[in-house]
C-alpha cells in the first residue's frame, strides 16, 4: 500500500533543518558520498528528505526488494521514482531466492544487509544511513527483556556500528515515529506501508499491539529508551575493561587463531571473562548474534574450574587448552564455503579472509576456479605451493581452514600473506580486540 499521509499524529512536529543538522554532529569523518537504505516507509523517506535538505554530501539511496510480496517490485520502482524526483540517485537491490521457509525475518534481514553493504562497496561508499528511530529502540529493548538478554542486549540499537567494513549510522534514535510521519505530512511526501510490520505473526508486531497496555504500567517508550541509554553506558564501561583484559591476555596469530592466557581468565571478573570469550569466538566466527549465554557460561566454567585439558566446539570454533593457554581456531566442518573466483577483485571467504587473485598470476587462466578450504593435503603438496606455510603455521588443523584455489576440484594454489604477491590473503579484521 502506498500514498500520501494526510494527517500528522497529534502534537507531533516535523523535523527542522537545524535540528537534523545537530543530529549528525556525532558522526565524524563522513565521506563525501553517503548512502541511505530506503524501504519507502515514512521513516526512511523522511530520513532521505532530511539528508537531501541538509545538502552536505552526495547521496545514493538503496531500495531492497525482498521479493516476498507480489506488489514488492512495483513498490520498489515507485519509491525509486519518488527518490529521483527528490533529486536522490536511487538503485533497487533484488534478493534472488527460490522462496523462504522458516526464520523469514532473520533471513530477510541478513540478505538485506548483505545487499546493502555489497552495494556500498561497489559504489565506494563507506557510510550507510539507517532510519531506525526511538520507537524501534523501545520495541527492541522490550523484545530483549522478554528473551532475558544481558546488558549487551538491553543497550538496544547503537547509533553507530560496522558491518562488512561499512559504517551503519542511525541519527534518528531519539526521534519518535510520530515526528517522522509529521515530516512526511508537512512536506507532502508519499510513503509505502508494509502490512507485515503490523502482523501478529511476528513477535515485533505482537508487541506493538500491547505497547499501550504496558505503557499504563510504566513501560513507556520513554522509559524503555532510557533503559537502553543507561545500559549502553554500562556496556561502554564493560567494553573498556574487556579490551584491557584482552590486550594483556590474548594474542592473535597469523593463521587467524587466538591464544588466551588461562590464568588471566581465572583471575578476571566473570562478566569481563564472559565478554572476553565472546570476543574471541566472534573474532573467529563473526555472526549477527552472540553465542547462547548458557553455552558460553558452561564454556567459562570448564575453562576456569578445571586444571585438565579440554577440547570443545562452540559457535563455529574449536576451543582447546593446554595447562597455561586456551586456543580458539575455526571449526573445520564449518569452513565449508565454496566461492567462484573473480580476477582482480577482493573476495570475502568464510566471512574472515579477504582473498585477491590477480590476472597476472600464472594459474589465473585455469578453468573453473573456486575458493574453498585448503583441507589436509600432503606436506609435499603444501611445500610445493607455499614453501613457508608449514613454518609460519605449523598446526595442520589451523592450515586446514585457510582458503585455497582449486581448479576442477584439484588444488592449484595457496594464497600468500605477502601483500606484493599475485595471490594474496589477509584477515578481514586487522585489529584485536
Amino acid at each position: 500500500m502506498s500514498g500520501a499521509l494526510t494527517q500528522a499524529p497529534a502534537e507531533a512536529t516535523a523535523i527542522g533543518a537545524e535540528e537534523f543538522a545537530a543530529l549528525l554532529t556525532g558522526f565524524t569523518g563522513l565521506s563525501d558520498k553517503i548512502a541511505i537504505a530506503v524501504s519507502g516507509g515514512p521513516d526512511s523517506i523522511a530520513l532521505a528528505f532530511c539528508l537531501k535538505r541538509w545538502g552536505q554530501r552526495d547521496i545514493v539511496a538503496f531500495i531492497v526488494d525482498h521479493g516476498l510480496r507480489p506488489e514488492a517490485a512495483a513498490e520498489a520502482a515507485s519509491v525509486q521514482k519518488q527518490l529521483q524526483h527528490m533529486g536522490i540517485t536511487a538503485e533497487i537491490l533484488s534478493w534472488e531466492h527460490a522462496g523462504v521457509s522458516g526464520r523469514l525475518h532473520e533471513k530477510a534481514r541478513a540478505a538485506r544487509y548483505r545487499l546493502l553493504t555489497q552495494a556500498c562497496h561497489a559504489h565506494h561508499i563507506r557510510d550507510l544511513f539507517i532510519a531506525h528511530h526511538r520507537d524501534d529502540q523501545a520495541e527492541t529493548v522490550l523484545m530483549r527483556i522478554a528473551k532475558g538478554s544481558g546488558i549487551e542486549g538491553l543497550a538496544g540499537i547503537a547509533p553507530q556500528t560496522a558491518r562488512d567494513d561499512i559504517r551503519l549510522l542511525r541519527p534518528l534514535l531519539n526521534i519518535g515515529k510520530d515526528r517522522l510521519i509529521a515530516t512526511c505530512v508537512v512536506h507532502h511526501i508519499d510513503s509505502v506501508r508494509d502490512p507485515s510490520n503490523q502482523s501478529e505473526k511476528y513477535a515485533r508486531g505482537r508487541l506493538r499491539k500491547i505497547l499501550p497496555l504496558l505503557a499504563n504500567e510504566g513501560l513507556t517508550v520513554e522509559n524503555l529508551t532510557l533503559l537502553a541509554s543507561r545500559a549502553a553506558d554500562v556496556k561502554e564501561t564493560l567494553d573498556i575493561y574487556t579490551e584491557i583484559f584482552l590486550k594483556s591476555a590474548a594474542h592473535c596469530e597469523q593463521g587467524g587463531h587466538i591464544r588466551l592466557n588461562r590464568q588471566n581468565l581465572r583471575e578476571t571478573p566473570r562478566a569481563i571473562g564472559l565478554r572476553g570469550l565472546t570476543a574471541c569466538l566472534r573474532y573467529i566466527h563473526d555472526d549477527d548474534y552472540p553465542p547462547e549465554y548458557s553455552a558460553l557460561l558452561s564454556l567459562w566454567q570448564a575453562l576456569t574450574d578445571t586444571q585438565t585439558d579440554i577440547t570443545r566446539t562452540l559457535y563455529g570454533n574449536v576451543i582447546y587448552t593446554s595447562e597455561t593457554e586456551i586456543h580458539f581456531i575455526r571449526e573445520t566442518s564449518a569452513a565449508n564455503e565454496i566461492l567462484p573466483v573473480t580476477l582482480n577483485q577482493p573476495i570475502l571467504w568464510d566471512n574472515r579472509w579477504m582473498v585477491t587473485l590477480q590476472a597476472s598470476a600464472p594459474f589465473s587462466t585455469l578453468p573453473n576456479l573456486t575458493l574453498c578450504a585448503l583441507g589436509n593435503p600432503t606436506h609435499a603438496e603444501i611445500d610445493a605451493l607455499a614453501p613457508d606455510l608449514r613454518h609460519a603455521i605449523p598446526q595442520g588443523r589451523i592450515r586446514a581452514c585457510l582458503p585455497a584455489l582449486w581448479s576442477n576440484n584439484k588444488l592449484c594454489a595457496i594464497p600468500s600473506f605477502n601483500p606484493d604477491a599475485a595471490f594474496t590473503l589477509h584477515y578481514r579484521k586487522r585489529s584485536f580486540p
